[in-house]
């Protein structure tokens, strides 16, 4: 289970609250689209986690390799949720406000310590994402962990929209409340929104279509050349961590049980990769590890 899931529920509905509150004081539409995005976040997050409790069911004969694809599901409805409900109120109301204008209360300080905190807090869950998943270099190397991915996305677009609000207030401090300036960085973060929904939906997309697991297939290709076997490897990514393994050689090994046991260690010793079948298949027959 993801720990940063858990965090950035309770933190995005504490920031939601407090980006509310400086909108209703303010009537900024930055401030607005902000409220609308963490709030969303909330929702996103809260569909996150439920993919990732209905993902560890166990193998039945219903599903015989178990649900850890059903988080993909649910991180797929998250990001289209993002796409329609953040990123389209966002540039909806920007648009509006353009077209009609209102009245836009200059920020407070009180208003300004609401953002500071908020960006303090999305900066603490974004360290706690990055951390998880290992690292900026290790972000590519896991995009299968997409449950965290969209938390490392989601809150570092929340930071660049606090900083653009930021930008907001300071412009307003300056120049005095644009109501213009204010609604065109309401529709650049509905733009960033829906950028990091549609990359989010094509990763799990991508991941719901039995897609293999590369360093699988390389890690296993490379095992059979050591033992001078000839055989074609594919895979069946179940998950991050977790796949079928399909195994085509031109002739049969003495033992494809013990075989097919000590590539099933070595993967997840030296790969971190588990194995839950290996199934071989020599010319027109097929037999099951």
């Amino acid at each position: 289970m993801s720990s940063s899931v858990t965090v950035s529920i309770a933190t995005n509905t504490a920031i939601a609250a407090s980006k509310g509150f400086g909108w209703l004081l303010t009537g900024s539409p930055t401030l607005f689209a902000e409220t609308v995005h963490s709030l969303a976040d909330v929702g996103n997050q809260v569909l996150l986690k439920v993919g990732e409790v209905r993902g560890r069911g166990t193998p039945t004969r219903e599903y015989p390799f178990g649900r850890a694809q059903e988080k993909y599901f649910w991180a797929l409805v998250s990001a289209v949720s993002v796409f329609f409900i953040g990123c389209g109120i966002n540039i909806y109301h920007g648009i509006d406000v353009l077209l009609h204008p209102g009245e836009v209360q200059p920020f407070t300080p009180l208003v300004l310590g609401l953002l500071l905190f908020a960006l303090a807090l999305e900066s603490w869950t974004l360290t706690i994402a990055l951390r998880e998943i290992g690292g900026i270099r290790a972000i590519r190397a896991n995009l299968a962990k997409t449950t965290i991915l969209a938390v490392l996305l989601e809150d570092s677009v929340a930071l660049i929209g606090i900083l653009l609000t930021l930008l907001v207030a300071g412009v307003s401090l300056v120049r005095g409340p644009d109501s213009a300036f204010d609604a065109i960085v309401s529709i650049v973060v509905g733009v960033m929104l829906g950028a990091m929904a549609l990359l989010l939906a094509a990763i799990n997309r991508k991941l719901l279509i039995d897609t293999s697991d590369r360093e699988v297939d390389a890690a296993a290709r490379r095992w059979f050349e050591g033992r001078a076997i000839r055989a074609e490897v594919r895979s069946l990514q179940l998950d991050s961590d977790h796949a079928v393994l399909f195994v085509t050689a031109a002739e049969s090994p003495a033992d494809c049980q013990a075989l097919g046991a000590a590539l099933e260690r070595h993967l997840e010793t030296e790969h971190g990769k588990r194995i839950e079948n290996v199934y071989w298949r020599f010319g027109q027959s097929a037999a099951r590890r």
